[in-house]
């Protein structure tokens, strides 16, 4: 960007920041993945009162992510990334000081206890408005993907440190509780260190609309059609994901296979590598067949092999197939968050933003009630396969209904493509 056309205040540093908000907190989201399902389960929950409490996490972010669509304009956005990131962390304190099932309740209405990755929650929205604010068009996917890909590294390396309660059940002779808890406290810590960074960040990532006091209403923006298809296409998608997070495919391997907590997380932190490559591929897959088509084709692929998942006879089989889904299965990311934050004016950013996530997260919420009854009998396949056949009709729902619809730039290249054929291998915009 010229100069004269750089947002006020300091949008690398402020995009540094988010990235590096983001990587903290989806280290501690990455040791909860791991530990959250099986540290319910060793403190005397059943399956059932498991999926209820993480789908009580998820109302808690239907609630907050709704406070800052229709609050967000009252105060900057650096407050709210501050005060999200406080709360997620405080909320985590009761979750290593109490196994009291309503506290608990509590405590994951605000705390994002369902560990179902990092597209959820109020924080997912102020990250994308405000990194759309800071990049040109050229960049905006990019952009995303480098958020992914803090994201996913994060994953892994918090998949990584829940290791720890291998090491202190071995090396200390701990009860697993006990090793669990401590564990876990990682996730407190960490929330808080994000709301120390937050608030470290300038006017770049604001709108003009920030700090008037005002209220929005979502339902008479002028994209509300199309802001509202796609989030309740979103919507199926999300709650076909909730069924399989990584919470239940940690829990999956460890009693349907018997592998321990050290295992699983090695199998998280490949699996998260694997990811940092997709995302990072996925600007240039995009540059190439377009934002939807690597929305829907990758993710037809990381579903059929979710099947394969789910049937495999054995523990080797189920891990490599596993590892080779996630090269696929978050290559949707920063293509759909770059797609959804083009094809909507910039004034009405937050509210698409806030509606994805609201759309994602509302439909989410009974699908990990859902899962814990369909195992509250015995641990099945059955959450898996059906998870992936519904992502399947949401791959198609979607191509067919946005398939026409294309980003401003993907418009401009193929303009410039029909007039100078020889250079479409050279992307226009790789010096931006």
């Amino acid at each position: 960007m010229t100069d004269a056309a750089r947002p006020p205040g300091r949008p690398r540093l402020d995009a540094l920041l988010v990235y590096g908000g983001r990587a903290v907190r989806a280290t501690g989201m990455g040791v909860l993945a791991v530990l959250i399902a099986i540290y319910l389960d060793a403190v005397g929950l059943s399956a059932p009162r498991i999926g209820f409490l993480l789908s009580v996490s998820l109302v808690g972010g239907v609630a907050l992510s709704s406070l800052v669509v229709i609050a967000g304009p009252a105060m900057s956005r650096r407050h709210w990334f501050a005060s999200m990131a406080l709360v997620t962390g405080l909320s985590g304190l009761l979750l290593v000081a109490t196994d009291n099932f309503w506290l608990l309740t509590i405590g994951s209405f605000f705390g994002a206890y369902a560990a179902s990755g990092m597209h959820h929650g109020p924080i997912v929205q102020l990250e994308q408005a405000g990194l759309a604010e800071i990049a040109t068009p050229e960049r905006r996917t990019r952009s995303f993907s480098y958020l992914s890909v803090f994201s996913s590294g994060g994953r892994a390396f918090g998949a990584l440190l829940a290791g720890l309660a291998t090491l202190l059940l071995k090396a200390f002779d701990l009860e697993p509780v006990d090793a669990y808890r401590i564990t876990i406290s990682l996730y407190v810590i960490l929330n808080l260190a994000a709301a120390v960074m937050y608030m470290a960040l300038s006017s770049a990532i604001e709108s003009e609309m920030v700090g008037g006091g005002r209220l929005t209403n979502p339902l008479r923006t002028r994209s509300r059609g199309r802001i509202l298809g796609i989030s309740g296409l979103f919507g199926i998608d999300s709650m076909a994901g909730g069924m399989v997070s990584d919470a239940f495919v940690s829990f999956w391997l460890f009693t349907h296979f018997g592998a321990n907590e050290g295992t699983i997380g090695a199998v998280l932190v490949v699996a998260q590598l694997w990811n940092l490559g997709s995302i990072w591929a996925a600007p240039y897959v995009a540059r190439r067949i377009g934002l939807l088509n690597t929305m829907v084709w990758t993710q037809i692929g990381a579903n059929l092999l979710l099947i394969a998942f789910a049937l495999a006879p054995t523990f080797p089989i189920a891990i490599s197939v596993f590892i080779l889904r996630e090269l696929f299965n978050e290559m949707d990311v920063p293509t759909r968050q770059s797609y959804v934050m083009a094809i909507v004016p910039s004034d009405e950013r937050v509210v698409m933003a806030g509606a994805n996530n609201l759309g994602r997260t509302v439909f989410r919420m009974p699908s990990t009630s859902f899962t814990g009854l369909l195992w509250s009998n015995s641990v099945t396949a059955a959450p898996f396969l059906i998870a992936a056949s519904a992502k399947l009709i949401y791959d198609v729902a979607v191509y067919a209904a946005f398939r026409g619809i294309k980003p401003p730039e993907e418009d401009l290249r193929a303009s410039q493509g029909s007039e100078h054929d020889s250079e479409d291998a050279t992307p226009p915009e790789e010096s931006a």
